[in-house]
C-alpha cells in the first residue's frame, strides 16, 4: 500500500491571490464599472491595488484605439517597475469594446496641439523644438529639448516636461529602446529638429537592428590587462521586460602571460557558451561573456518570477564547474556598458 497523507482542513483553502491576481478579480467585478470621466471610489481602489503590485506604477485612463477606454499602467520610465507592468498586462483579460489595456504610455502625436499647464504657465507644446543626433554605432538617438518657456519655469520641471514630450512622441517603450542622452535646455538648438525628424531618427535605428546581432568588444582593465567581449548589442531589455534576474557565470582557465585562454581552453569555452544558450533559451537570454585574467564570465537573464529558469541555471553551472551570482537587475544595468 503507498503512502498518503490527509489534507488539514487549511491544506484546502485556496491561496491568497497574488497582487496581480488581486487586481484582476476587483476590475472584473467592480473596477471595469468605473467612470473614466468622473473620479470615484473605483479611481481610489485602483491606487491602492496597483500600488500592492509596485508603488511607483501609475495609472491613467484615455480613448482607446479599438475599444471606448483604454486602462494605461506605467513605469513612469523606470526600469525597475516596468517588469511589474508588464506582469499586469500579460494577466489582463481580452480587450472588448468598452476596455483595453496598455502596460507603458503610447505615443500621441495629437498631444503637441495641446497646451499644458505647468507650475502656472502656459505651455505651448507646438512650440517644442528638438536637437537631435543619431549615433548609429550604438543605434541610440541623442535629443535635446526646448521650450520657449523654459527660461521662466522652473528647472525642477524641466526634466519632466521634456520626458513627457519624449513619451508623447515616441512612446515610453520606445523612449528606452532608442533615446540614448537626454538634455532640457534653455537655449534653442543651432538646427532645430522636429518631433518628425525625431521619429525619423529612431526609423533609422530601428531598420539598422538586427535583435539577434553579436559584436566582439575589446578593452582593458583598470590593471591594463586585455578584456575582450562577446554581447548581443542588438538586444534591449525593454523588449524583455521580464528578464530582471541576472546570473554572472565565472569559468576559469589556466590564462597564458596576458591572461587570456590557450586554443584548447578556448574550445572548452565555446563550448560552455554554446551549452548554456541550449539549455537556457528561450525562457532565458545569454547576453554577454567576457574573458580576461584567468576568467570567462557568462551573463544570462531569466525572469525573476520563473523560480523554474532559476534553478536551471543554478544547476547548469553546479554541472559544469562554474561560480554562479545572482543579481535582480532590471533593465540589464550590469551589461548596458557592453549592448550600448
Amino acid at each position: 500500500m503507498g503512502l498518503f497523507s490527509r489534507p488539514s482542513p487549511d491544506d484546502d483553502a485556496p491561496p491568497a491571490p497574488t497582487p496581480v491576481g488581486a487586481f484582476w478579480g476587483w476590475w472584473a467585478d467592480d473596477g471595469r464599472h468605473l467612470d473614466p470621466a468622473q473620479a470615484g471610489p473605483e479611481h481610489a481602489a485602483l491606487d491602492g491595488l496597483l500600488s500592492a503590485i509596485d508603488p511607483d506604477l501609475t495609472w491613467h485612463l484615455g480613448p482607446g484605439r479599438s475599444a471606448e477606454h483604454r486602462l494605461t499602467v506605467s513605469a513612469g520610465g523606470l526600469a525597475a517597475a516596468r517588469p511589474a507592468a508588464e506582469r499586469w498586462f500579460r494577466a489582463a483579460p481580452p480587450a472588448d469594446t468598452t476596455w483595453e489595456y496598455a502596460p507603458a504610455v503610447e505615443a500621441d502625436p495629437a498631444a503637441f496641439g495641446a497646451v499644458l499647464e505647468v507650475d502656472g504657465a502656459a505651455v505651448d507644446l507646438s512650440a517644442v523644438v528638438l536637437h537631435v543626433e543619431t549615433d548609429l554605432e550604438d543605434l541610440r538617438v541623442h535629443v535635446g529639448v526646448h521650450h520657449p518657456a523654459f527660461a521662466d519655469l522652473p528647472e525642477r520641471v524641466h526634466g519632466p516636461v521634456t520626458f513627457m514630450v519624449l513619451d508623447w512622441a515616441l512612446g515610453e517603450d520606445d523612449v528606452a529602446r532608442w533615446v540614448g542622452r537626454v538634455e532640457p535646455s534653455t537655449t534653442a538648438p543651432a538646427s532645430p529638429r522636429s518631433v518628425d525628424d525625431l521619429r525619423a531618427a529612431v526609423a533609422v535605428c530601428t531598420a539598422e537592428r538586427d535583435p539577434d546581432a553579436w559584436s566582439a568588444l575589446s578593452g582593458q582593465d583598470a590593471e591594463g590587462r586585455p578584456v575582450f567581449a562577446l554581447a548581443r548589442t542588438g538586444a534591449r531589455w525593454i523588449d524583455r521586460p521580464t528578464l530582471d534576474l541576472h546570473h554572472a557565470l565565472t569559468a576559469t582557465f589556466a590564462p597564458d602571460e596576458r591572461g587570456l585562454p590557450s586554443p584548447g581552453d578556448l574550445g572548452r569555452l565555446q563550448a560552455l557558451d554554446d551549452s548554456l544558450a541550449a539549455t537556457m533559451e528561450p525562457r532565458g537570454l545569454v547576453l554577454a561573456n567576457v574573458t580576461t585574467n584567468g576568467t570567462r564570465t557568462l551573463h544570462v537573464y531569466t525572469d525573476g518570477e520563473d523560480q523554474n529558469a532559476a534553478d536551471d541555471v543554478t544547476r547548469w553551472a553546479d554541472d559544469h564547474g562554474l561560480r554562479a551570482a545572482s543579481t535582480p537587475d532590471p533593465g540589464w544595468t550590469r551589461v548596458r556598458h557592453l549592448l550600448g
